[in-house]
């Protein structure tokens, strides 16, 4: 059987892609695509029937025919994917009678309390459906460099006493990590066992996968697959401590196996009942539906259906992304379909187009070729209507690239976003008889990135829909529809918070509370901007970001406000700015993130010169200089202590070196730049 695919260029992203189907012919002879790693195998799943088939890409291998070997074969972290696994763990307890979806996550978790009373509404199901009104992700000490520190799960549930909610429990899907780091707690507290334990025994062991567990159990495995840096330098392996949230780590067979699960009539993990209401929409309501909202079921991602002729196809999936490794897998359950997608290198974004094009050759070939989008036909009208007019102003508006402030206004039968942080960048849209604006490009024709906007008034406030093709050149196009704008109101501050912040204007930051392992140090800096345009925010995010706005409260606080209904409202935070002391014993301004993360002010960074021979160092606190211009340029070599290390960054901000990349160069000093020193209490850091 010959399976040809549109597939191209892949090889240079992909680490290894799995696909398990009951229903490929097993004597296949070969999978023609443009990767020259892809084929067709009957011997990898020995669980499932014999004629089950497995492709496989792979882009270290260039084989024809065969089983991959434990030694062609990589272990990947699989991020968010570990979202099914704990999941799929707590659904096992619910099998058993232990427990309730719709009861009070407190009834599991006695020592979960928040700062928001609102706290005692939020169940078990909503920690699935990521509908508890839970701001996102505690983001300290999560991603670790060659490091096992199991305390992560314990300082978020800490963390939770001092957080507030974003909305009312259950009413709106917005993706939330830690309401999985919930859900591994409940793991431990019903089963009495450790995660990493339930899920060896539980999942691991029915499904004979060897190499799947978790950081605790896989730690430094040496089929771990390698990652890299920069221009293709390598690094140590960074492991996800959030277990349920993103800490599994798997092979992609391993994964595609895992999938299987979750054909119809496999109930090796799951029964019927519970594998129906992961899979089914959070919110379905049939043609009444609303489709701007998440599209995720219960640990999936995405729950659709897809249109085959005159046949309608469920898939189900999902994505995740961790610091340097991403994957992507999914499942058609009657068609018997699982697809998984693992690498080390791209985005799950990615991986997941790659899944769709694997998943729809396999359909065609079973004679349910997946049907093209309807064109759709647009006229346009010369005139906006007066009405819209109203709607003009700033708006925060979500992106593939994050959140960002836009500028709409009205010119006679043209709308213009002018994008604020993208040198003031315009994209043009016309309105239509669909009574909805269309994208068009500079000369009024349709544009080649296709996206529908809608205005909706609700609640008492302006908000953009969102239908969009996102074009993955070579591999295909995603659709999306998304709750993604809300209209600015004005806030108005006194002239004391307006001066407090004014002040920090264009002031940058570092982060300097994590471990010494922390990957959040390949990234620390960020940076916060205000404008007299937005008098009443203030936005913070990495330098060059789009970052995130927040609302001035006071002079020391500004707080997250968005209420779009959708992963646009995801990962949200406050932030107050306070005076610290130091274990060193020196005063800082700092500003400090209700998620956990503290950041220190560049401008009152000391700098290192030539005569500074020794850095202390101290746990969980940065030991942060300028580089001095009379080192400028240079090298440095040092002593350090076995747990410590060190980072280098450019005078843009960018890092130029770290101790955990596998190179043997002696530490640069960069014009301008900076450095970091991290290690842990009693260490010393000495400068030859």
């Amino acid at each position: 059987m010959r399976i040809r695919t549109k597939i191209i260029g892949v090889a240079s992203l992909l680490g290894i892609a799995a696909i398990t189907t009951n229903s490929l012919i097993p004597d296949s002879d070969d999978v023609s695509t443009n990767t020259s790693t892809v084929y067709a195998s009957s011997a990898l799943a020995e669980k499932n029937s014999d004629d089950e088939s497995v492709i496989i890409a792979d882009e270290k291998t260039d084989k024809t025919s065969g089983k991959l070997s434990d030694t062609e074969e990589k272990i990947y972290g699989i991020g968010s994917v570990s979202k099914v696994y704990v999941t799929t763990a707590v659904m096992q307890l619910v099998d058993q009678g232990k427990v309730e979806l719709d009861a009070p996550i407190t009834e599991y978790i006695p020592g979960f309390t928040m700062a928001d009373e609102r706290y005692k509404d939020i169940t078990v199901r909503m920690l699935m459906n990521h509908t508890s009104g839970i701001m996102g992700s505690y983001w300290t000490n999560m991603m670790l460099y060659d490091d096992c520190d199991m305390s992560y799960k314990d300082n978020t549930l800490r963390s939770f006493s001092t957080q507030r909610l974003k909305a009312d429990p259950g009413k709106y899907a917005a993706y939330c990590n830690d309401g999985f780091t919930l859900l591994e707690l409940i793991v431990e507290e019903v089963s009495g066992m450790s995660f990493t334990e339930y899920v060896d025994k539980n999942i691991s062991a029915k499904i004979d996968a060897e190499h799947t567990g978790t950081p605790e159990n896989l730690f430094r495995d040496p089929m771990q697959t390698e990652v890299v840096v920069g221009s293709n330098i390598p690094v140590d392996y960074n492991y996800c401590m959030a277990l349920g949230s993103g800490g599994i780590e798997s092979t992609a067979t391993e994964v595609a196996r895992f999938g299987s699960t979750f054909f119809t009539g496999d109930n090796t993990l799951l029964s019927e009942e519970s594998k129906s209401e992961m899979a089914e929409r959070w919110n379905e309501d049939g043609e009444n539906t609303d489709i701007y909202t998440d599209d995720n079921g219960l640990g999936w991602d995405y729950v659709e259906t897809w249109k085959c002729g005159e046949e309608n196809v469920k898939v189900i999936s999902k994505g995740g992304d961790i610091t340097l490794q991403h994957a992507w897998l999914s499942v058609v359950p009657d068609e018997e379909i699982s697809v998984a997608v693992l690498s080390a290198g791209g985005t799950s974004s990615t991986n997941r187009v790659l899944a769709n094009a694997l998943t729809e050759v396999i359909l065609e070939d079973m004679g349910k070729p997946v049907d093209e989008p309807e064109a759709k036909d647009i006229t346009f009208v010369d005139t906006i209507p007066e009405a819209y007019k109203s709607y003009e102003g700033y708006y925060n508006m979500y992106t593939n690239d994050g959140n960002e402030i836009v500028y709409i206004s009205c010119e006679e039968d043209t709308m213009l976003i002018k994008h604020l942080y993208l040198n003031n960048k315009l994209d043009y849209y016309k309105y239509t008889e669909e009574d909805n604006f269309e994208r068009v490009d500079e000369d009024g024709e349709l544009s080649a990135e296709p996206q529908t906007l809608y205005f909706e008034e609700k609640d008492g406030g302006v908000y953009i829909k969102a239908d969009a093709e996102v074009d993955s050149v070579g591999l295909g196009k995603d659709v999306y529809h998304l709750n993604c704008g809300e209209r600015l109101m004005p806030n108005e501050v006194g002239e004391e918070a307006s001066k407090a912040w004014c002040k920090l204007n264009d002031e940058r930051a570092v982060l300097y509370n994590d471990k010494y392992t922390s990957a959040d140090y390949d990234t620390p800096f960020q940076i916060i901007t205000s404008s007299e345009d937005l008098m009443g925010y203030i936005n913070i995010g990495e330098p060059g970001s789009f970052g995130d706005l927040l609302k001035i409260e006071n002079d020391t606080r500004a707080v997250a406000f968005s209420t779009i209904e959708s992963s646009a409202s995801r990962d949200i935070y406050d932030i107050s700015v306070e005076k610290e002391k130091l274990k060193a014993g020196n005063e800082i301004t700092s500003v400090n993130v209700t998620t956990g993360r503290k950041y220190r002010m560049v401008s009152e960074l000391p700098t290192l010169v030539n005569s500074v021979k020794t850095v202390d160092l101290y746990t969980e606190e940065a030991s942060w200089f300028k580089i001095g211009d009379d080192i400028a340029g240079g090298t440095l070599s040092v002593e350090r202590p076995e747990n410590s290390n060190i980072y280098v960054y450019n005078k843009y901000n960018e890092m130029v070196y770290s101790t955990h990349m596998h190179i043997d160069n002696d530490i640069p000093l960069p014009a301008g730049g900076y450095i970091v020193f991290l290690g842990e209490d009693g260490g010393t850091i000495t400068i030859n």
